[in-house]
């Protein structure tokens, strides 16, 4: 209770006060231009989502935020601007969720991996169920380890047509010996094991059947670019569609106004244009 009271403060202070709580039964009627904060069923809990919805009538491709790590707690507000940037500027349904142990969401029982991999199914079938959205047509958009999730689900879900993957880590027991971050290897391997069982994403990537862009700040100090790399090399290796931009000043938190344009580009070369000009 303590995390989600200090989760909704923080919120509130850093702009998201703004953000009308609502009943899920109400998204279908959700105005446009609007996002809305909003909790459904998963994983024995509840978890939270903020769903915008763009200018104009729809169907509109969804697409899918995934935050990252937050020792504070913080959960989907951390990519509450990109959801609302993408879904004004390229006419997008944009749903920001807060993953297990995150934000608001509360989710009871179960390995952790699986509680996360259920918040994610059961948020996209929230959105299937709005007939303003064509969650057909699926992104992903994963930040740090919402690209982790990101990366493990592109085949575990129907009708995914892209992934925008930001600071993520896809080879974790390279990662793992890599990295010299002590707090970083206790998130991989709480209980201290000798020889931790971390999974290498690389191995799914031949049956992959999306395009990938990968963003990745080469002065990354927590997530080191080689895991940018090590991706870029296995797409490229089995003939996979994919873009790798690199920040040469940039950290682990990538700024959006250098991100917007690379991953508007991206969403049109995918999608086209989805917002009708007669709806602006």
């Amino acid at each position: 209770m303590l995390r989600c009271c200090f989760a909704i403060a923080l919120c509130a202070a850093m702009g998201c006060a703004g953000v009308q709580t609502i009943a899920q039964e109400q998204l279908p009627a959700l105005e446009a231009k609007t996002i809305a904060r909003f909790f459904f069923p998963s994983a024995g809990g509840v978890a939270e989502g903020y769903l915008a919805r763009p200018p104009g009538q729809g169907p509109f491709p969804l697409i899918l935020f995934l935050h990252g790590h937050s020792w504070v707690g913080r959960g989907a507000e951390q990519l509450l601007n990109a959801a609302r940037t993408i879904a004004a500027e390229q006419c997008f349904a944009s749903l920001a969720i807060s993953l297990p142990g995150y934000g608001a969401t509360k989710a009871n029982g179960g390995p952790l991996d699986q509680q996360t991999r259920q918040v994610v199914l059961d948020a996209i079938a929230a959105a299937k169920r709005l007939d303003w959205i064509d969650a057909s047509r699926l992104y992903f958009y994963g930040h740090s380890r919402g690209a982790v999730v990101a990366a493990a689900m592109v085949n575990a879900v129907p009708g995914v047509e892209g992934a925008i993957l930001r600071s993520g880590a896809y080879d974790l027991p390279y990662l793992y010996q890599e990295t010299t971050s002590w707090w970083l290897k206790k998130l991989l391997n709480p209980k201290g094991e000798a020889n931790p069982k971390l999974y290498n994403l690389l191995d799914d990537v031949p049956a992959w059947k999306t395009s990938t862009l990968i963003l990745h700040g080469e002065q990354d100090s927590i997530i080191p670019p080689t895991q940018a790399l090590r991706l870029r090399d296995r797409l490229q290796a089995t003939g996979k569609s994919h873009r790798l931009v690199l920040y040469p000043e940039r950290g682990h938190w990538l700024r959006l106004n250098e991100t917007k344009e690379p991953t508007l580009a991206f969403l049109r070369e995918r999608s086209g244009w989805s917002c009708a000009t007669s709806d602006r």
